[in-house]
């Protein structure tokens, strides 16, 4: 359905310079951004709305900007008109757009409902203290349903809290994920010590790896960043991570211990992740897309390409799943490390590995056959 978004007078009287950011954007690009996310045809400046067409200005912005009235096609089917200096859910103008709304809705007049996972209500910007509490909404609605429990209680708190100072600087969010990738390298390195403090520290970092893990993502998504090599950055780093953090850990217990099993539940580990990610990434590349979530592996709340009648074995799985997560498993390789069981801990993982293995070559084969079944 063709739709634009007309931008109005600001309201409310706002004490807002419309320069001024809000979570590293202008209200007025952010949602011009929102527009082009929803499938928008434009943007368009009503009356008193002129002032603000510099702000949009920017690469990031693809659909073209023109004053109410000068389009020269054919009138929408619908046009949103919001006041510039409003604040909404990133998804709110394309579930409008989608709800097959017609003629003219002047959204803060006329309320839509719609209320998505860490959802919000539109905030008109008037003074700090909405901007502030537009931040928070903002930061907030960047959390997931797919968070594991780690990431839920814990981890999204801590890395919303450096994200919200980093929308501040200059920082892309791929440069964020090589320098998160590089403390989970400190991390690896220090865990191929052997020595109790060092390892703990290695094993501390690799826990900061995975916090700030979320920071990249979220940064991309509140300033409309996201990028197909970011996506592949994040994925690869991760896995990166994983592999070298278990690789040192059985380095640094065997030097410790003497004892081999160590390396071999070491390169079982790390085995059994390379194969695993190897398949993934396969399956990603033919999709176009470097999220590893769009992987159907079908076990907890993964996504699967079919619906898939469970058994009592593979519901068990499901239920533990989470603690297989990688916001999970790590924190425990964490905790391990303070306990002093880094040893235990790795060959626990080692049969987890085993698992995940089993669990994407069960995916394969249940897209095989579906393929089969289709024809193609």
């Amino acid at each position: 359905m063709a739709w634009v978004l007309r931008l109005t007078s600001a309201e409310g009287r706002p004490d807002w310079k419309a320069e001024r950011k809000i979570a590293g954007l202008t209200t007025a690009l952010r949602l011009a951004m929102s527009a082009q996310g929803g499938g928008a045809a434009r943007v368009e400046l009503g009356p008193g709305a002129e002032s603000i067409a510099p702000l949009l200005v920017d690469p990031r912005l693809r659909i073209p900007v023109v004053a109410a009235g000068d389009a020269a096609d054919s009138p929408p089917e619908l046009v949103v008109e919001i006041p510039w200096n409003t604040v909404i859910h990133r998804d709110l103008l394309k579930a409008l757009a989608a709800s097959g709304a017609k003629g003219t809705r002047r959204l803060l007049a006329e309320p839509f409902d719609f209320h998505p996972p860490f959802g919000f209500e539109p905030i008109l910007i008037v003074d700090r203290k909405a901007a502030s509490r537009a931040v928070g909404a903002l930061l907030n609605s960047l959390r997931k349903v797919q968070d594991g429990w780690t990431s839920t209680y814990l981890n999204r708190y801590v890395s919303l809290f450096f994200t919200r100072a980093l929308v501040r600087t200059p920082l892309r969010p791929n440069q964020v994920s090589v320098g998160i990738l590089l403390v989970g390298f400190v991390g690896a390195y220090l865990a191929t010590t052997g020595s109790y403090w060092p390892m703990l520290v290695g094993a501390f970092l690799f826990q900061m790896q995975s916090i700030l893990d979320g920071c990249d993502g979220e940064l991309s998504r509140v300033t409309y960043r996201g990028s197909h090599l970011g996506e592949w950055l994040d994925t690869v780093g991760d896995d990166l991570t994983n592999y070298g953090f278990f690789a040192g850990t059985a380095v640094g217990m065997y030097k410790a211990s003497g004892w081999w099993p160590y390396l071999v539940a070491g390169g079982v580990t790390v085995g059994c992740g390379v194969i695993a990610s190897a398949i993934e990434y396969r399956y990603l590349y033919k999709i176009g897309s470097g999220d590893l979530l769009k992987y159907p592996l079908g076990v907890g709340t993964a996504p699967t390409t079919a619906a898939v009648e469970k058994g009592v074995i593979a519901r068990a799985l499901d239920a533990i799943a989470p603690i297989f997560k990688r916001d999970t498993f790590v924190l425990m390789t964490f905790i391990g490390a303070v306990a002093g069981l880094l040893g235990p801990f790795l060959l626990v993982f080692a049969c987890g590995g085993v698992g995940i293995l089993i669990a994407v070559f069960k995916a394969e084969l249940r897209m095989a056959r579906e393929r089969r079944a289709q024809g193609t």
